[in-house]
């Protein structure tokens, strides 16, 4: 039998999905730096800092998440060079369904440019401190009018806030994006 009941566990679950959601914007905001365009196979890492919030869960119910965040490129030199701001939003499906998530995301960059991202493969892991970390990848938009088609790689991790009376989940989430063309 295993150490936690099924409460326990669906909760777990929707915490690592709640950061996976995060990261997403992070993510895909992450892909768009293009005023100092990197050398052709060079590989960029930015920062990225989000806030998400899940609703309540309903167990056999998919749950929704939105949330928005900041994401930084640096230059060789530390310097930002490239600033933008995240919205995502998507649908986690319930642990007991047969559905794949959907994440959304968007970055607006503070040059005007945009960046939409598709994200299809992630992976979570708690840590005993509770913690919990999580690598996203995925491929941007094609259509985006900055990094349309990179593919990206996101790892973080993201810290679960004092509970909400609604049942609401929210997260901070802190993490890195490495984009390639």
């Amino acid at each position: 039998m295993h150490p936690l009941s099924g409460a326990a566990r669906y909760t777990r679950h929707l915490q690592a999905l709640a950061v996976c959601a995060a990261a997403l914007s992070a993510g895909t905001a992450i892909l768009a730096p293009a005023a100092a365009k990197p050398a052709a196979a060079a590989a960029v890492v930015c920062e990225s800092t989000a806030r998400g919030t899940l609703q309540a869960p309903q167990i056999g119910s998919p749950t929704r998440f939105t949330g928005t965040g900041t994401i930084t490129c640096r230059n060789e030199q530390g310097e930002p060079y490239l600033e933008g701001k995240t919205e995502f939003s998507g649908t986690l499906p319930s642990p007991t369904a047969a559905t794949e998530p959907e994440y959304r995301g968007r970055v607006e960059w503070s040059d005007g440019e945009i960046t939409t991202g598709t994200f299809t493969d992630f992976g979570t892991e708690l840590g005993d401190d509770g913690v919990l970390k999580f690598t996203i990848k995925g491929v941007n938009d094609a259509a985006s009018t900055r990094f349309g088609g990179y593919t990206v790689s996101i790892t973080g991790q993201s810290v679960r806030e004092v509970p909400d009376p609604t049942g609401e989940i929210h997260t901070t989430e802190q993490g890195q994006v490495l984009y390639t063309p």
